[in-house]
């Protein structure tokens, strides 16, 4: 599994599709917490929303996020390493 950082906006929202969202939400989130998909999720003031979730791959992070009850947003997504991994295989390429 590898980690990501997903941080995504979305324009205006129909209050009823807001409604719905944010209703299922209370459900699906604290799931992809539980099962592990989701390692932290939080919102934005302003409609973004900022995740740190595992996955094979981008593709399947990004349809998942897209089969989520979260009403539509542009996801941009980046993939994590070990900090402490990087930096000792960058102090072993000095040697």
């Amino acid at each position: 599994m590898k980690k990501y950082l997903a941080i995504g906006h979305h324009g205006p929202v129909d209050p009823a599709e807001g409604t719905r969202a944010a209703k299922d939400a209370l459900t699906w989130i604290p799931e992809q917490l539980g099962n592990g998909f989701l390692d932290c999720l939080y919102s934005m003031k302003g409609g973004g929303r900022m995740l740190v979730a595992n996955a094979a791959s981008e593709d399947e992070l990004r349809a998942k996020l897209a089969a989520s009850p979260d009403v539509e947003r542009e996801w941009q997504i980046t993939e994590l390493v070990d900090g402490l991994g990087v930096i000792r295989d960058y102090l072993a390429s000095l040697s």
